[in-house]
């Protein structure tokens, strides 16, 4: 037996599934894993890809599928919000060899700009999401995962959070890859089209798929019932949730039927119709959002058991933040009054349930950059809009003015700009921002004759996330791309440039007439 945690078990169910290639935009939960599958690569033979988006990752996935392969996407929630189109169109078309969507949700948004919940977006794209509740139970999961998804010529999609990446577990050790050999490519005429002609057909397959699931999910090893037949009091939890509640339940002997949820989408309807038929009361445990307490009412209701449900709408499970234990003690108390665990988890201990937030470089050159920005700009008597992407400049998040999702912040300038603000807008991001979709606002603006300030950040690589490269490394210079976009002119501050030098810089770009402008900043990150 060997101890590893959530990352590496996900990692290991890929391999042993004779996964061929693996790309992924970096995002935690979701970067754990990637860099366990980056690492073994050699070792196994796949393939690992960061690509600048992660819709682009989902469309280099899609290709290796058709053409025979294996393929994993590894993503957080909000980038599966950028793979969306891609998404969309595939779970109508379909797949030919094995393709899984691991998703990185975030509760307590310890990493995130949002508490996103991905379940949510399985329903809409009616693609099958499990999560697992034990890390070897992870590991089985995406192996299975490529076998069905070969099966339903579909996408699966598995999510994990991050309590689940830092769990710790023995399991058995890492086996060879299962020998899986390389289907044909599938060039059946008008296979992978999308086109107006075949959608409603396509939509009614898919819906055939759903339905096909909706049975096999009740048969599901990773879905369970335990406690006795009698009319009782039912508890349900779903993915890392139930095991948190086994380990709040600890001790507690008393009788109580517990569910094991863990496929998210489609619910095992004739499994959840004979729970809800053995209880009168029941006490709901998820994260993010009220997903499967909702759900659970709409199928009581057509199957006419209705037992009362207890969760985050009715105030019994805390709706914000990640369920710690304590959380769940405290509304097992509620719902449980001889609730009596061998252990109590307390509130006031909490720091040691919390998983680890990560830190930013105590020394990061964005409070010095924004700091100087704001000073040169008052001696012009200016008072500029300063708009940032995600990532390593919310260390000087409060310079900034408006901060939204990745690749925006020149998005939302050119939108300052077209409501006659009276000041200037700047767009303040790194490398990687620019890379993954800044560029497109870029010629954006360029476009639309706007006037704005673009400051790049340039320090090698996706810092935040873990220093992946980006293409600057690779021949594919931020500065010509600039150049590309026309822009009226370009600054460039080197490492070896001092602090009067970048405000010079910044003072010119300030007091220049109107146009599209672009500094581009090469420091390294200096932590200390």
């Amino acid at each position: 037996m060997e101890t590893i945690n959530g990352d590496y078990a996900i990692a290991w169910g890929a391999i042993e599934a004779g996964v061929s290639v693996v790309t992924g935009y970096p995002g935690s939960p979701g970067t754990g894993t990637f860099n366990v599958l980056s690492e073994t690569k050699l070792k196994f033979g796949h393939q690992t890809q960061w690509c600048l988006n992660e819709r682009i990752a989902l469309d280099i996935a899609a290709g290796v599928s058709q053409g025979g392969k294996r393929s994993l996407v590894c993503l957080k929630s909000v980038g599966m919000n950028v793979a969306l189109d891609t998404l969309m169109v595939l779970n109508m078309t379909g797949i030919h060899s094995g393709l899984v969507i691991l998703v990185g949700d975030d509760p307590g948004a310890w990493g995130s700009q949002n508490e996103q919940d991905t379940r949510f977006i399985a329903q809409m794209a009616e693609l099958p999401m499990l999560e697992p509740s034990t890390l070897q139970e992870g590991r089985e999961m995406v192996k299975w995962a490529f076998e069905y998804s070969e099966e339903l010529k579909t996408i699966v999609i598995i999510r994990i959070t991050r309590s689940f990446t830092t769990r710790q577990e023995m399991v058995p050790p890492l086996q060879p890859p299962s020998y899986h050999p390389a289907q044909h490519p599938d060039r059946s005429p008008m296979r992978w089209i999308a086109a107006l002609d075949k959608t409603t057909s396509d939509h009614k397959i898919l819906h055939q798929k759903n339905e096909q699931s909706t049975l096999d999910f009740s048969q599901l090893p990773f879905n369970s019932i335990e406690g006795n037949s009698q009319k009782s009091k039912g508890i349900i939890a779903t993915g890392f949730v139930y095991t948190k509640l086994q380990e709040a339940l600890d001790g507690y002997n008393s009788s109580v039927k517990l569910m094991k949820m863990n496929s998210l989408y489609p619910l095992p309807k004739k499994l959840v119709i004979q729970f809800l038929s053995q209880c009168e009361e029941i006490l709901v445990f998820e994260e993010v959002d009220p997903y499967l307490e909702d759900s659970l009412k709409s199928i009581g209701y057509d199957s006419g058991h209705c037992p009362k449900l207890y969760g985050k709408r009715t105030g019994h499970v805390n709706w914000v933040g990640e369920l710690f234990r304590w959380h769940i003690q405290q509304s097992l108390r509620k719902f449980l009054p001889d609730f009596r665990p061998k252990k109590k988890y307390l509130e006031a201990n909490w720091e040691q349930e919390k998983p680890f937030r990560k830190s930013y470089c105590a020394g990061c050159p964005y409070i010095e950059i924004l700091t100087s920005l704001r000073e040169e700009a008052e001696k012009l008597d200016q008072n500029p809009f300063l708009i940032g992407d995600p990532g390593c400049v919310i260390m000087a998040g409060k310079l900034l003015d408006a901060k939204l999702c990745m690749g925006s912040s020149i998005g939302v300038a050119i939108g300052h700009q077209s409501a006659d603000i009276g000041q200037k807008s700047v767009a303040v991001f790194g490398d990687s921002a620019f890379y993954h979709s800044g560029i497109n606002a870029l010629i954006q603006a360029r476009f639309s004759n706007k006037t704005l300030l673009a400051i790049i950040l340039d320090n090698g690589g996706a810092v935040t996330t873990g220093n992946q490269p980006t293409p600057d490394k690779n021949g594919v210079p931020i500065v010509d791309l600039i150049q590309t976009c026309q822009v009226d002119k370009m600054w460039i501050i080197e490492e070896c440039d001092d602090e009067a030098t970048m405000r010079s810089i910044f003072y010119q770009a300030l007091s220049s007439p109107d146009g599209l402008y672009a500094i581009v900043i090469r420091k390294k990150c200096r932590p200390v």
